[in-house]
């Protein structure tokens, strides 16, 4: 059957199962081919959508597909006026879903039609809601674009006076949108950046926002300004993920700054500018950060901050960035936790998989080696980064059992040569990450040589040379606190 018809209908709920066979009676929607039949026949599968074409094909045409195969071909036709009718079904529940939306079409009908009086009304009752409603990037720009509208039904109702005020809200707003955007976007670059190989074919976002003078900006910003704290927020962060020279260090006080803001955000920002400061400690971790992402995240989840409520599912970069958090604090018991409930919130489609992944983690910090070898095991190796992380945990799992039984370093050696060979092969893994991987085989075969093979005394002498100068040149928390074992 056809696998975006089956794809879309298995997110039909019964409400949406009575409402997709109104709309396709109502002639105004469903123009052409009569779809109703066919709807009552697939609709019976749901939820799974376990189809045989055959039997598909005898209960709607009442037999069996020709010699020429003509059933085949009328069933193809029809799938593609029911898979437009599902897509129009889907932008009418999403407009009548989204209010700002379909308010800004309606104020946009009515300029178009002259009806200058209500455009105005509708137009100030919408932006009223605007203001008190949690916004994403989207909706803020559509509202400076809706100022546009309700600044020309000004004009046309003679309020020229009334004006300005419009025009400076405006403006206003397009300078908030422009540096949280802008933020958002470097971000997101930058994060990316590092964990694909991505190939940057432009600066010109950074070139512009690095030529900005910030610092005379707010020197001149007025304290009494209604936006101040959230427009203070927003530089700091932008010439921190610049890389400002002038604002060297202001990373250190985003978390302080983020939280004077905190209660004059509506929630969207707030998970916003969370995201970001999480991004930090995440890219910047060491021995110091690790206490005080973990506290920062539990702030986060305590305040209902995750998952954004923009989004059906949790993100499993996210999730994983939270587990994580726990894992490195050795709190194993919040972990677990966080495992079991959030698991739930994760799509469908790769809720196993996940579950495999956090269980291998939860198990290896809690000594468990080979019940976290058996989760890898049945994970499977699709997204790059987590078989990234699948491997890297595949390997300390290995050495942990190597320590205590000579049996397993065959199997040790043989996964490092699988890493090894996953690093070269895979052209989808950034070059950083491939660094940091040839990085972790090197200090890994300095502990397997230092461990698990006999070595005289000068020999020791010379590994407990290189293990130092390796602790001081790697940022790898665990390979350090295996070293200094051994030191």
């Amino acid at each position: 059957m056809n696998e975006k018809i089956v794809s879309i209908l298995k997110t039909f709920d019964k409400s949406d199962i009575k409402n997709f066979k109104k709309f396709l009676d109502s002639p105004f929607f469903s123009v052409g081919r009569d779809l109703r039949k066919y709807y009552d026949c697939i609709i019976k599968y749901h939820p799974e959508f376990e189809i045989d074409k055959e039997k598909f094909l005898k209960k709607y045409f009442g037999k069996l597909d020709d010699e020429e195969g003509k059933q085949s071909k009328i069933l193809r036709a029809v799938n593609s006026d029911f898979s437009k009718a599902l897509d129009e079904y889907i932008t009418v529940i999403s407009m009548k879903s989204m209010n700002f939306y379909s308010n800004y079409l309606l104020i946009a009908g009515y300029s178009q039609r002259g009806l200058d009086e209500f455009g105005e009304n509708k137009a100030e009752e919408v932006l009223s809601m605007v203001e008190n409603a949690d916004a994403g990037f989207i909706q803020r720009l559509q509202s400076i674009l809706l100022k546009d509208l309700y600044r020309n039904f000004k004009s046309a109702t003679n309020k020229n006076q009334e004006i300005y005020n419009v025009v400076e809200s405006q403006s206003e707003d397009l300078l908030a949108f422009l540096f949280n955007f802008s933020s958002h976007m470097l971000n997101s670059l930058d994060v990316n950046s590092i964990i694909y190989n991505i190939q940057r074919n432009t600066e010109q976002l950074s070139l512009l926002m690095n030529n900005i003078n910030f610092d005379v900006f707010l020197e001149n910003l007025r304290t009494d300004y209604p936006n101040y704290k959230r427009i203070k927020l927003d530089i700091i962060l932008l010439c921190a993920l610049l890389k400002n020279k002038k604002f060297e260090h202001l990373y250190l006080k985003l978390n302080e700054v983020y939280m004077d803001t905190f209660d004059s955000l509506n929630t969207w920002s707030k998970m916003n500018y969370f995201t970001f400061v999480l991004n930090y400690y995440t890219l910047n971790l060491s021995e110091e950060i690790i206490p005080l992402k973990f506290e920062f995240i539990k702030f986060g989840l305590s305040q209902g901050l995750f998952p954004s409520g923009e989004t059906k599912y949790v993100q499993v970069s996210s999730y994983k960035i939270f587990m994580l958090a726990g894992l490195h604090a050795n709190d194993t018991e919040w972990t677990e936790k966080y495992i079991e409930e959030y698991l739930e919130k994760i799509n469908p489609d790769i809720k196993n998989n996940m579950r495999l992944y956090s269980y291998a983690y939860l198990n290896h910090y809690k000594r468990e080696y080979l019940e976290s070898i058996n989760f890898i095991s049945e994970f499977k190796f699709e997204n790059e980064v987590f078989t990234y992380d699948m491997k890297l945990m595949q390997l300390k799992n290995y050495y942990e059992l190597a320590k205590d039984s000579g049996s397993y370093l065959e199997s040790l050696n043989y996964s490092i040569d699988a890493f090894a060979h996953f690093l070269k092969e895979n052209k989808k893994v950034s070059e950083s990450y491939k660094i940091v991987g040839r990085e972790f085989i090197a200090g890994l075969k300095l502990l397997i040589k230092a461990r698990l093979s006999p070595i005289n005394k000068d020999e020791k002498t010379d590994l407990d040379y290189s293990m130092e100068k390796f602790i001081s040149e790697t940022k790898n928390l665990w390979l350090i606190s295996k070293m200094k074992e051994l030191l």
